[in-house]
């Protein structure tokens, strides 16, 4: 099976109501949180930018090899840069995401029945219903959902590849990556960052899902035509939709975090598997 970006480039492209051969990219911005694309059509979409999965990242002229194109993005058409995607330099692959996240929603407004339901204004959180006594299972360390699972009094884990990330009171809750196969054996509810993406660590994460999890990816990473996600265990994908293509460009230029992006030009979208 391909890989689930993959997957889901395929299904943009694919669509017969949509066509990206005549959308070009106006912008583009790899900020210091977020990465965002601006498209010809008006429409936008973000990613996460790992920087931090950079070990050169504090050496300038080696960096520099990551982004030959840099200075020269604009005006290009959206498939030639679809690829970068499934790249595996992640400051391309960051771009790519947003670029499909970008397109994604410019597909859906052409999409009248899509097959599932869009829930506005949400978070994928609630959308999950945990149950008391459900064990959770986080990989990446969502700080709002690690507070609110303290206070539901739900057992959890956090699965999390940097652990100084974790209050020392987390430490109790975490588990290092290499054990993630086990800890979801013990898991009922699974959300996963949509970082995930971006760094192609999604579709081993998919592979470990099983028929009675109900999963989620959350974050404004998680903002793509969901099908390919459904069909491989996914439950809920809720990302944002933005609403100011100009205003997110201006936020991630000055270091602007998704809680700036939903404060000023975005807002919560979800997408609902169906039962």
């Amino acid at each position: 099976m391909s890989s689930v970006i993959a997957e889901t480039i395929r299904l943009i492209t694919g669509k017969s109501r949509f066509e990206p051969e005549k959308t070009q990219v106006d912008d583009v911005v790899l900020g210091v949180f977020f990465s965002g694309v601006k498209l010809s059509s008006g429409h936008s979409g973000v990613a996460f930018t790992p920087i931090g999965e950079l070990p050169e990242a504090v050496c300038c002229p080696t960096s520099a090899a990551r982004m030959p194109p840099a200075g020269n993005l604009e005006k290009r058409p959206v498939l030639e840069l679809l690829d970068y995607a499934t790249d595996p330099n992640v400051v391309k692959s960051a771009i790519g995401v947003a670029l499909v996240n970008a397109l994604s929603h410019a597909l859906l407004e052409s999409e009248k029945s899509p097959g599932y339901r869009i829930i506005e204004d949400t978070d994928g959180f609630d959308l999950l219903g945990i149950e008391p006594r459900e064990v959770v299972t986080l990989i990446g360390a969502f700080g709002p959902y690690i507070r609110k699972l303290k206070t539901m009094g739900n057992p959890f884990f956090i699965v999390e590849k940097n652990p100084q990330t974790l209050r020392p009171d987390e430490m109790a809750h975490f588990r290092p990556e290499p054990d993630i196969a086990a800890t979801l054996d013990e898991t009922d509810v699974v959300i996963i960052t949509g970082t995930a993406i971006v760094n192609h660590t999604i579709d081993r994460i998919l592979s470990l899902l099983r028929k009675n999890h109900r999963a989620a990816i959350i974050g404004p990473t998680a903002s793509m035509l969901p099908d390919a996600f459904f069909e491989r265990g996914i439950t809920v994908m809720a990302g944002v939709r933005m609403t100011d293509p100009d205003g997110m460009i201006k936020i991630l230029k000055q270091a602007g975090s998704g809680y700036h992006l939903l404060q000023h030009c975005a807002q919560k979208i979800a997408f609902l598997k169906p039962s």
